[in-house]
């Protein structure tokens, strides 16, 4: 009996390390996810807009 319930707290055990190293991971995916749109963001910006040019043509 003993061996069952020590199994079952096993299992439990190994359940929640699971849960928290897969939030963990997913943690560190959003985070790298964020500033990889933070450094898109930050190249978009640095890139100068194009001139706009305006010809007026009297013919």
């Amino acid at each position: 009996m003993i061996a069952v319930i020590e199994s079952i707290m096993g299992m439990q055990t190994a359940q929640i390390q699971s849960a928290y190293s897969t939030s963990l991971m997913k943690r560190t995916m959003d985070d790298a996810e964020s500033q990889a749109i933070s450094l898109i963001q930050d190249m978009v910006n640095s890139v100068p807009a194009p001139a706009q040019y305006a010809f007026d043509v009297y013919a």
